[in-house]
């Protein structure tokens, strides 16, 4: 059988041909002209690549590329930079050349059009945990005598404001030069944080809650445009100028209230009102605004309760707004008021609490369960959370939990012992806390009351929270005090030995109007930080944080305190 052609066929085969053809000579054309294009323009990247093809295996692009520093960056930063920079070499062959002009890459403190940040520190000032000091302008330190751990930031400092910084060799130099004088305020880095300093304010904040509140160094590079970006890179990890950049990420807020206790002549005016979040209507955001949020409410939730007077205490149940508007995320049970009613009402009140999904330490379903350690993990750190009721533990009272009953941890010495080593084996941080005997604060008249801002003598408060520490907690915080009570330095840790009330009736003192409220902070399993705030219960029974001048006269209270020695 023959297969017949007619001439569309004849003249489909000719043009395929005629592509073909075409296609078999554009390719090495076009091969050739990008040779000679690379050739003419790429040179520097031709020729060795294709010596690599054939055979030169090692072939490295090492470009140089000229540097300079205006006139912005200090002399001892321009020094040290350079030092390191010149470092940088490949086989003999520079990464960088130090001019002084028509360079590169120009660094400056200054931010140019399309200049690109290449570097950037904190410098934060601290004044001493027990000064009286919060704040300061950074435009006006002549008031201030000023210390530093670098010369490269004392160069920065004299610069920045005219002024002459002392130089310190270490950090505990730093720190007993600002306990000597509320005057002598320290400019120090993120990395040199710990507790026994304190941050002070700026016109921006506090700097672990807004990063511009420090004295912010920043270097920034201009690019010629035959420059790549990639380089800046190079350049930000060799400038290294002896600091240490951290990750917000990895830092926690913890803040701690004093006694919640919503009854009586409070939970009158809650249930008059009609809002079951009274109290916290001032002061309700600026607790919640931690990554956990603690309070000791020591009075459970009664179906149907309407007492309002006495010793004998109930909430109602819609009160628990007030907790969830402050943000809470773990209560405290070591309070003597919670079996009041029952305990029954105490197992319902911690079921209410698990189920909307708060934590609780210091006291539990019963004595098993009111002994655990609480732990939590948040942003790298692990912080544990121990509580004792160390009053009724020795009076024996039934506020305490037992085989069968709901209620407070108990305390004992070897008990404390036992549970702040095994906290440490799994945690960061140890938190202790102790329902204590509480100092008798109320006068005849609305007067200042002075004993009560000390530790209790009889018993010793002070050297069962001391102990505390001697086993190796970080933190001790009395929650007992209707009366905040003074703090204190002590061995490797911070004692707070009373934080007040926080939401409760006491309006008719002012020492019991006065209360405290711990931020304490933590990096990366590090405690580096407790802001303390002043607040003020009102007339009203709604707790606020107090003004400068309430806050001034409390700080003064509790600094006499401690200078009285206990």
């Amino acid at each position: 059988m023959h297969q017949s052609f007619d001439i569309k066929d004849k003249d489909t085969v000719k043009a395929n041909f005629s592509i073909k053809k075409a296609v078999l000579i554009l390719i090495p054309l076009s091969l050739v002209l990008t040779f000679f294009f690379f050739l003419f323009t790429k040179s520097d990247y031709l020729i060795p690549n294709i010596s690599y093809v054939f055979g030169k295996k090692d072939y490295v692009r090492y470009d140089t590329f000229t540097l300079s520093f205006d006139e912005s960056i200090p002399e001892a930063y321009v020094t040290s930079a350079i030092s390191n920079l010149e470092k940088l070499e490949f086989q003999g062959k520079k990464r960088f050349e130090i001019v002084s002009e028509d360079a590169d890459i120009v660094l400056s403190r200054e931010a140019g059009e399309n200049s690109k940040e290449v570097f950037s520190k904190n410098l934060i000032p601290v004044a001493h945990v027990y000064s009286l000091v919060d704040k300061i302008d950074m435009g006006d330190t002549k008031n201030f005598n000023l210390f530093v751990l670098s010369s490269l930031n004392q160069e920065l400092v004299k610069q920045e404001y005219g002024r002459e910084a002392t130089l310190l060799m270490s950090y505990s130099e730093l720190v007993s030069k600002v306990e000597e004088s509320d005057n002598n305020i320290g400019l120090v880095e993120f990395s040199d944080l710990d507790f026994r300093v304190k941050i002070l304010e700026t016109e921006e904040g506090y700097y672990l809650d807004n990063r511009n509140a420090g004295i912010e160094i920043k270097f920034y590079a201009q690019l010629s445009e035959n420059v790549d970006d990639f380089i800046l890179s190079v350049l930000s990890e060799n400038i290294d100028i002896g600091t240490e950049g951290w990750d917000e990420e990895k830092l926690t807020k913890v803040n701690m209230g004093g006694v919640v206790a919503i009854a009586r002549s409070l939970a009158a005016r809650m249930d008059q009102v009609e809002d079951y979040a009274y109290p916290a209507k001032e002061i309700g955001s600026f607790l919640a605004d931690a990554d956990l949020t603690h309070v000791s409410n020591e009075v459970s939730f009664v179906e149907g309760c309407s007492v309002y007077g006495g010793m004998r205490f109930c909430s109602k149940p819609e009160y628990i707004e007030t907790l969830k508007k402050s943000g809470v995320d773990i209560v405290e049970l070591t309070g003597n008021h919670n079996n009041d009613f029952g305990s029954e009402y105490n197992k319902n009140t911690i079921e209410t609490y698990t189920s909307l999904g708060m934590r609780y330490f210091g006291g539990g379903l019963d004595s098993e369960d009111a002994s655990k350690i609480l732990y939590e993990e948040v942003n790298g750190s692990t912080i544990a959370f121990v509580g004792y009721n160390y009053y009724d533990t020795m009076l024996g009272t039934l506020a305490l939990a037992g085989t069968e009953r709901a209620g407070a941890n108990s305390y004992s010495v070897e008990k404390l012992r036992r549970d702040v080593a095994e906290a440490n084996e799994k945690a960061d941080v140890v938190i202790v806390t102790f329902q204590f005997q509480e100092c008798w604060s109320y006068p005849d008249t609305d007067v200042i009351y002075p004993p009560c801002y000390r530790p209790v003598a009889v018993p010793d408060q002070e050297g069962v929270f001391k102990q505390a520490i001697d086993f190796g907690a970080d933190i001790v915080v009395g929650t007992q005090a209707h009366q905040p009570q003074t703090y204190e330095l002590y061995g490797d840790g911070i004692i707070f030995y009373g934080l007040g009330n926080l939401y409760f009736d006491q309006i008719n003192w002012i020492g019991t109007r006065q209360g405290l409220v711990l931020s304490h902070y933590f990096y990366d399993g590090k405690y580096i930080q407790t802001k303390v705030t002043p607040i003020l219960l009102g007339s009203d029974f709604i707790p606020r944080v107090a003004n400068e001048e309430q806050s001034a006269l409390l700080m003064e209270l509790l600094k006499d305190a401690r200078n009285w020695g206990f």
